[in-house]
């Protein structure tokens, strides 16, 4: 057994540790972390299998925030003990999931208040230590049957029943059995004075798309459920039926009464994401700030960075204000001299390549890196949808989505943010095929305006191709063919002249293009510069063309 003391203050911290040896711990089991600095690479160096931890009020350090951050980064043991000293309870923040067990201890306690919650943790953590294998496999089923297996050789044990029955219920909802899930929360509400299993209940029939009857579940029940469950299920209910905008309403309550949760900056981000609201997205992103974990400053500085590159062309190529905001982002970040994964790199490469209108050699660069490759990170396969879409990719996009929509952190997700990431990831894949329908669409009716000699609509469609769709050679190539036997409607010498640089760039950087076409394209190029030259204003970017 390995029980870790989170405590800075000298007293209560001999207290605790005097009153886990009179109840036979031995030294060599407890760990006492007395600076938080040195907390990090304790929880990596040791899977323990309790915790204890003050909760501080009106100071820089509170307990639950400190568990609720290293749940996040995956450092706790599934199975864990989590023992809160606590001046009040603070519903719905403790524990940071059921993946663990919860016990509380008033400040300030007797002598006999300790030694029972002392006791009761040791008795617990020596219960419940089967479960962690399982639990950390994410054997959920197996983890279900040790819960019943405990339950009845362990029945006289006073308080485990309750512990047993709201881990085992979780472990049902992440196993996807929600009718058992369901049926279990459903007892559960009637036998025990919680709030759990009626956040559990309405967790299952969300699931089981059991909408009206989860929204009158809540309206019964508003009166018994802490403030901030009641608004975590509304927010729940309102995510299942796709009501982004007052999802949006909800969440910006829950972001002003916990703005330090990660759950609830994880769900900003991802909703802001359906309601393709940029802004919001790398405003979420920067206020995701790990307090007592700083190490992860820099990965963070990444993550916004890889988010911000993504924003750049999911929806829409950018502008050359977006580009240059990026470029200097992108500077900024390898000044700091932080170190990027392989694929990471290889992804950003490509973006900027095709941002110049290197194409081809993006496509080259994204070959090497392919979307299985990415599997240990939800921003890459996000970034790598983004980047193959955006090269003309569309195939390699939906690799990348496949491995985003079976991605799994490095902890077990909430079944809302399961619910929300499969959300995302939908979307995405209807942007896809939105996408190929447009591209077919717009090569249709350019070939039938070509068809029939209507030479204006087929240059409108042709530009469209090109502005949506700018890696296509073959499209940039039409265009500029187009230009030799049409002028675009409304647009300025200026204008084409900017147009005509875009499409060399393009057609420049592609060897295959330019080993087929290469006598046709030059010549196509200086016909349409030649007529280009006398329609510039004299002191024009193109004088002496």
């Amino acid at each position: 057994m390995q029980i870790l003391l989170i405590e800075d203050d000298a007293m209560m911290g001999s207290t605790l540790t005097q009153g886990l040896s009179d109840l036979g711990l031995p030294p060599t089991e407890l760990f006492h972390c007395k600076e938080i600095a040195s907390l990090p690479a304790l929880l990596r160096q040791h899977a323990f299998d309790a915790i204890l931890c003050r909760q501080y009020h009106h100071q820089a350090r509170e307990g639950v925030r400190l568990l609720q951050e290293a749940h996040h980064l995956g450092l706790l043991a599934p199975g864990c003990v989590l023992l809160l000293l606590d001046h009040d309870d603070d519903a719905g923040q403790y524990p940071p999931s059921d993946l663990y067990f919860a016990l509380r201890l008033a400040v300030p306690f007797t002598t006999e208040q300790l030694s029972h919650s002392l006791h009761e943790l040791l008795a617990l953590t020596t219960l419940s230590r089967p479960l962690a294998t399982p639990m950390a496999l994410r054997e959920w089923r197996s983890a279900c049957a040790q819960c019943e297996d405990l339950l009845y050789r362990h029945a006289s044990h006073k308080g485990l029943e309750a512990q047993m029955d709201r881990v085992k219920g979780y472990m049902l909802l992440q196993a996807g059995e929600r009718v058992q899930a369901a049926q279990h929360y459903a007892i559960c509400t009637t036998e025990y004075d919680a709030w759990w299993p009626r956040q559990g209940l309405n967790q299952a029939l969300l699931g089981l798309n059991q909408v009206e009857s989860a929204h009158k579940d809540l309206a019964r029940n508003r009166e018994r459920l802490p403030p901030v469950i009641h608004q975590a299920l509304v927010l729940a209910c309102q995510l299942h039926e796709a009501q982004w905008d007052p999802a949006w309403e909800t969440l910006s309550g829950l972001l002003q009464r916990c703005p330090w949760q990660p759950q609830w900056r994880q769900v900003a981000i991802l909703l802001a994401l359906l309601r393709r609201d940029e802004g919001q997205v790398l405003a979420q992103a920067t206020d995701f700030i790990l307090r007592y974990f700083p190490k992860q400053t820099f990965r963070h500085s990444v993550e916004r960075c890889l988010l911000d590159a993504t924003l750049a062309v999911l929806w829409h190529p950018p502008g050359e204000a977006r580009v240059h905001g990026l470029q200097q982002a992108l500077e900024e970040l390898g000044q700091q001299a932080v170190t990027l994964r392989a694929h990471e790199e290889g992804l950003l490469r490509a973006l900027m390549l095709g941002l110049d209108y290197r194409f081809d050699d993006a496509l080259m660069l994204l070959a090497k890196h392919p979307p299985e490759a990415a599997r240990d990170n939800h921003l890459n396969q996000l970034l790598g949808v983004a980047v193959s879409q955006f090269c003309g990719l569309p195939h390699h996009a939906q690799r990348y989505l496949a491995q985003l929509g079976q991605y799994q952190g490095p902890v077990a997700q909430t079944p809302l943010l399961q619910g929300l990431i499969l959300q995302v990831v939908d979307d995405l894949a209807r942007q896809l095929a939105q996408r190929e329908q447009q591209l077919t669409q717009l090569r249709e009716e350019r070939q039938r305006a070509m068809t029939t000699g209507q030479l204006q609509l087929a240059v409108q469609s042709a530009l469209t191709l090109q502005e949506r769709f700018p890696a296509q050679a073959g499209d940039a190539w039409q265009l500029l063919v187009l230009l030799t036997q049409c002028w675009p409607a409304g647009m300025a010498a200026p204008a084409v002249a900017r147009l005509v640089d875009r499409l060399e760039q393009r057609l420049n950087h592609s060897a295959a293009f330019l080993e087929h076409h290469g006598n046709a394209y030059r010549e196509t190029l200086q016909q349409v510069r030649s007529h280009l030259a006398p329609k510039l204003p004299p002191l024009g970017p193109h004088q002496g063309l």
